[in-house]
């Protein structure tokens, strides 16, 4: 089994990202929306990074 990622790996978890970054929007027990907040900013982060490394491979 290869260990490498790929691109299509990369495509692959920014749609999950994309999923993940909706339910947060909406979902509605958080406990306050700050805290809702820190957690949309967090997968917002995230994806950015992804998408830093497919263009990265992409170059």
């Amino acid at each position: 089994m290869n260990e490498n990622l790929t691109k299509e790996d990369l495509d692959f978890i920014l749609t999950s990202l994309d999923y993940t970054r909706l339910k947060f929007e909406d979902y509605q027990d958080y406990p306050d929306y700050k805290f809702k907040r820190e957690r949309l900013d967090r997968v917002e982060q995230v994806i950015a990074r992804v998408r830093k490394l497919k263009q990265d491979w992409i170059d």
